[in-house]
């Protein structure tokens, strides 16, 4: 049985999580939801779709991901999530996104990561994100497991406050996303102009004037812009400057390059 993951990760937790799919699954391979987005979407017999969580909800452009899907089945249509917190109604929201499109979300399951996002404070001490990633290592394992077995159900943990919550939340996130411009995002002075930031972006949101990367008004609020910054470079307005930046151990930056290899 071949099998499509699609993927989309700012951090690497999400991309982790999918290439440990991948390994452990026969016939995977493995397509970025920022390039299937823009064409080319296609199911296979066995389907998955490996994100993070955002506001209790899948990431926007997960949604228009979704939004273009074909209304081909698939034997098997499976959705991970990742999330530093609760992941609130993400899932509710994904299946009901699915059902719009006549697809089906047999399995679905999220799993504990290192949060990172640097508006509510980024991502924890070094060992804390130890402790955190070692946890998950567990939890994957048994969502491939049950990926290999076919295994049907909401595997996710479930809040009846949060499940009421999470919509109201995912609404005014998006909604607030749809008016972003970035104005918040520069580079400080430790900028070697790299480029690193404006390669990452899955979007093609940061492009570089003059030696110094600036921000347009299509970001999707992943930060790998800020994370993968080598020299934590990339600010989000002041409250950024002391924070700690992270990716997943276990991804690297060729992984993420949205559009080349970086030498």
């Amino acid at each position: 049985m071949s099998t499509v993951i699609y993927w989309f990760s700012g951090s690497g937790n999400s991309y982790h999580v999918a290439k440990a799919l991948q390994e452990s699954l026969e016939d995977v391979e493995l397509v970025p939801v920022a390039q299937a987005v823009k064409g080319g979407i296609q199911l296979s017999s066995k389907t998955g779709l490996v994100f993070p969580v955002y506001a209790w909800g899948p990431p926007v452009i997960v949604s228009k991901f979704i939004e273009k899907l074909p209304s081909d089945k698939s034997d098997y249509l499976f959705a991970v999530a990742t999330c530093g917190g609760a992941p609130g109604s993400t899932m509710a929201i994904t299946r009901k996104m699915l059902k719009r499109r006549g697809l089906d979300l047999s399995a679905s399951f999220t799993v504990k990561m290192v949060g990172n996002y640097p508006p509510m404070g980024g991502a924890p001490a070094e060992e804390e994100q130890l402790k955190v990633n070692d946890t998950a290592e567990g939890k994957i394992t048994e969502i491939v497991s049950r990926i290999d077995n076919n295994a049907c159900g909401d595997f996710g943990k479930k809040s009846f406050i949060f499940s009421l919550m999470g919509p109201m939340a995912y609404h005014f996130f998006t909604r607030a996303l749809s008016k972003q411009k970035s104005s918040k995002f520069y580079a400080d002075d430790k900028c070697t102009s790299c480029d690193i930031c404006a390669k990452i972006c899955p979007v093609d949101n940061v492009e570089m004037a003059d030696g110094k990367p600036t921000w347009g008004n299509r970001c999707e609020q992943c930060f790998a812009c800020f994370h993968w910054c080598p020299q934590e470079s990339v600010q989000y307005g002041r409250k950024t400057l002391e924070q700690v930046r992270y990716h997943h151990p276990g991804t690297l930056l060729k992984d993420m390059l949205n559009r080349q290899e970086i030498e």
